[in-house]
């Protein structure tokens, strides 16, 4: 071999080796920041205190409001909103208890309405608008927040509105780019044109409803609909090992104990079982490292955890939540086509879980998961036909529950949902009487 062709194999030699080296480098430095199963950590993805919102409604003016459920984290007009909120926190001025909510006043304007599940106090507003202020205090509790702008940028009003309590507080937002701005979002969203759209009890005078609830409406008589096909993600040993693998750091395929409830897989901090009733748990038993324990620190974790379980294919939301003993458990259900998907009583039975995904928290780092291993997807050939006609299935609920008695309590809530079943599934109503939810198919 000649000096120029081993000095030639030489610098090839060393290029690959620096070539790997990087490489190397690359991935296994700071190891600990880049583990795609570390599941205490916070996504950079869904940040901290996203997947809260239930829906956006839009009020046209014309007695006519716009509902949107699905995709609100992924485009551009909640940021707009959002942005909207912040400035008025942080620049505009904050009154305390402004009492009841008028929703015929409301209405009559363009409002933009933020709709959640469950209540969130003032230490959530950080976390969900980006913003600190000292004014914040006086937003005591809200699970409704409604933005309403003029169009000339003079005057923004958000109001911060507890329905159970029936308190608000009130943020004051004067000449500022950022109110036209919502106001042009919220009016591109007012002109989609939809099969459904809503309307207000209040406004249109329906005491048979205790408090204001925007009701569905379809431009036609029937609402012709995708029905929903449930997909179970456990049926095999080998769906099962694909999704046990997700929660270890190696591979823990074939390393399981079978018994007569399901599959186990463990190793010295992790505990995966999946059982003969369609649940999945997970438990954690690893050192704590705490990374906080605020409310948002610990959604962080949950939405962390269920971001990294890839079987998890349906986008969720934050039914409820609470918080004892120093931790936080998070119940999380699906959203399909705009609408709600909840688990119908017989799941709820026969998993003994009260949504599709249950996530214990403490110190910023999970505890417990658990989950109805079942996605959802619209059939492409099952179409149904129905009637949403909220008069008639209150008449026949009420023809059940009092038999023409004329001593009928009022409806607090009710919604059009999918309620999930085992099998092919449409459209249902729940309607909330008296602290109980009844289910009236459609």
């Amino acid at each position: 071999m000649t000096i120029k062709h081993l000095g030639r194999n030489f610098i090839i030699a060393f290029l690959m080796v620096l070539a790997i080296y990087q490489t190397g480098k690359l991935w296994f430095e700071d190891i600990s920041d880049h583990n795609f199963f570390n599941f205490s950590g916070k996504s950079e993805s869904t940040g901290s205190m996203f997947y809260t919102l239930d829906r956006i409604l839009v009020n046209t003016g014309d007695n006519r409001v716009v509902s949107i459920g699905s995709g609100i984290y992924t485009n551009e007009y909640k940021k707009t909103f959002d942005k909207a909120v912040t400035e008025a926190l942080s620049k505009g001025s904050i009154s305390e208890n402004t009492g009841n909510l008028d929703w015929n006043s409301v209405l009559d304007n363009r409002a933009v309405i933020y709709g959640y599940d469950c209540s969130f106090g003032s230490g959530a507003l950080e976390s969900l608008f980006n913003v600190k202020s000292e004014s914040l205090g006086a937003i005591k509790s809200f699970d409704t927040i409604v933005i309403s702008p003029r169009a000339d940028n003079s005057y923004m009003r958000v109001i911060f509105f507890d329905s159970v309590n029936k308190t608000s507080a009130t943020a004051e937002l004067k000449s500022s780019s950022v109110i036209g701005e919502c106001f042009d979002a919220g009016t591109r969203l007012a002109d989609r044109d939809e099969d459904i759209y809503y309307i207000s009890s209040a406004e249109n005078g329906f005491d048979i409803f205790s408090e204001n609830i925007f009701l569905p409406r379809c431009k036609s008589e029937n609402y012709s609909y995708n029905a929903v096909e449930p997909h179970f993600t456990a049926n095999d040993i080998q769906m099962i090992e694909e999704n046990a693998n997700i929660f270890f750091n190696n591979a823990i395929a074939g390393n399981y104990t079978r018994n007569s409830d399901g599959y186990t897989f463990s190793d010295e901090t992790t505990v995966v079982k999946f059982s003969e009733n369609d649940v999945m748990e997970y438990f954690s038993y690893d050192t704590k490292h705490s990374s906080g324990n605020s409310l948002a620190d610990n959604m962080s974790a949950a939405l962390n955890m269920i971001e990294q379980d890839k079987f998890v294919t349906n986008e969720v939301y934050l039914h409820s939540y609470s918080y004892a003993d120093g931790q936080f458990t998070f119940l999380f259900n699906y959203k399909l086509n705009d609408l709600k998907l909840l688990p119908s009583e017989e799941i709820k039975k026969k998993t003994g879980l009260s949504s599709f995904i249950e996530v214990s928290v403490s110190q910023g780092s999970v505890d417990r998961y658990r989950k109805y291993t079942c996605r959802y997807t619209l059939s492409d050939k099952n179409i149904q036909s129905a009637k949403i006609d909220f008069i008639g299935a209150i008449d026949k609920l009420y023809s059940q529950l009092y038999k023409g008695s004329d001593d009928k309590k009022p409806v607090d809530d009710m919604t059009l949902v999918y309620m999930a079943e085992d099998k092919s599934f449409g459209l249902s109503w729940t309607v909330d009487i008296d602290g109980r939810e009844y289910v009236v198919d459609i």
